[in-house]
């Protein structure tokens, strides 16, 4: 990683306030599919949630695996309950297929991609100047992988969309009932893709839509697990004591930037919690099968003329 890359991502962040109060947009659609790219974008209602962890829940977490202890779990305390206005989460994360559109649009060489991409993987780089960006068969549904901040940040930009703040990534991972994973407060392996379960021995990643039954209360696939997550924020590891207060502003300086979610070759099972919380580097660094998925405010659709747009194959959403 360059210092000038690095200040990059920093520099790009768009600072984030969480108003409470009355949402801007008059009865946004529940679902809609962006214009752009594609990503099917699903509402998440104003209100309060149970947002980080008790430090009896930390204690619970730190046993759930052998070395739970060298966890920094401590840094989701202490619990809050955020209030956040209505906003839109992605039903499923960015798609190599998706990704390689973003790619062509930006006429993005392989020698430019390098600082978007730590590594290609499932993506087929332009043989030459008239040749396009392809993911591999097979793999066009997967997640997008290896991708860093800037990358991420990148591509939501050129969508009109953004990255979601880690506050908005954790209420749509677990509801307004303070959950421990998206579906529920056991552990099940069977529910996403990890080290373990069904994953065969060649196998990293898997299809966007796939476990349905380890969905979010909000309709929203693999909030664990598959591919770790990038957020907007830079990564604090005391922000919740601000946040606690009633600041809920996005980091803009920290270490790295936020990662959630847990990936497809990690083994602990507390890191696919939807309080777990860490920070990468934000480009180059430890950001293996680590992907992304859009947000963007309540108000998009209907300044996309999409306020009556409902994606008719959109997974119907589970009550929290």
């Amino acid at each position: 990683m360059t210092a000038s890359v690095y200040q990059h991502s920093l520099a790009a962040r768009a600072p984030f306030s969480a108003p409470v109060g009355k949402d801007a947009a008059a009865s946004p659609p529940e679902t809609w599919v962006s214009p752009a790219d594609g990503s099917t974008m699903r509402l998440i209602p104003g209100g309060e949630f149970l947002m980080g962890s008790a430090p009896a829940e930390i204690e619970a977490a730190k046993s759930m695996d052998r070395d739970g202890r060298l966890f920094a779990v401590n840094h989701e305390t202490p619990q809050f309950h955020p209030n956040l206005p209505a906003y839109y989460l992605g039903v499923y994360a960015v798609t190599n297929a998706q990704f390689a559109r973003f790619l062509n649009a930006t006429r993005t060489g392989a020698e430019a991609a390098a600082l978007w991409l730590a590594t290609v993987e499932h993506l087929v780089p332009p043989v030459n100047e008239e040749a396009l960006w392809r993911a591999d068969v097979g793999y066009e549904n997967h997640p997008v992988a290896h991708v860093s901040w800037p990358g991420a940040d990148a591509y939501c930009r050129w969508a009109g969309l953004r990255l979601p703040t880690e506050i908005e990534w954790e209420k749509g991972a677990r509801g307004s009932d303070g959950r421990i994973y998206p579906w529920g407060n056991e552990w099940r392996e069977d529910l996403l893709r990890w080290y373990g379960g069904d994953r065969g021995e060649n196998e990293t990643t898997a299809p966007v839509d796939a476990y349905p039954a380890g969905c979010s209360p909000y309709g929203l696939f693999q909030m664990a697990g598959n591919v770790d997550e990038w957020c907007a924020d830079a990564y604090q590891p005391a922000v919740y004591r601000r946040y606690s207060r009633g600041d809920l502003h996005q980091p803009t300086a920290g270490y790295g930037s936020v990662v959630r979610g847990g990936a497809c070759m990690r083994r602990s099972k507390l890191e696919f919690r939807c309080a777990m919380r860490r920070g990468n580097p934000s480009v180059f660094v430890n950001i293996l099968f680590t992907g992304f998925r859009c947000a963007c405010d309540a108000t998009v659709p209907t300044q996309l003329g999409l306020s009556a747009t409902v994606s008719a194959g959109a997974p119907t959403r589970r009550q929290p």
